[in-house]
């Protein structure tokens, strides 16, 4: 019986592109608010995903959901975005 090595996807295991910012918002219980917990930072939507998961898991969220921030509509100013610092 021959065992077949795993193959690992490097490009998608680390990621490859240009770095995109994503916020990310969860709840608690079904019945607390959608609320923002943080911000995170990926090359695609899958390893935000997964990064988001990672970096906010210190409570047992039923809901977890993220945005791009490319499509978050500013309603406070307008044309004025809030400025992203790096860390």
């Amino acid at each position: 019986m021959s065992i077949t090595a795993k193959k690992i996807n490097r490009d998608a295991e680390v990621g490859k592109g240009e770095m995109k910012y994503y916020e990310v918002f969860a709840r608690k219980t079904s019945k607390d608010r959608l609320g923002h917990v943080g911000s995170i930072e990926a090359p695609n939507d899958e390893l935000a995903q997964v990064r988001a998961w990672f970096v906010y898991d210190e409570h047992s969220w039923i809901e977890m959901c993220i945005a791009p921030i490319d499509s978050i509509i500013s309603v406070t100013g307008k044309g004025k975005r809030a400025e992203i610092k790096e860390a």
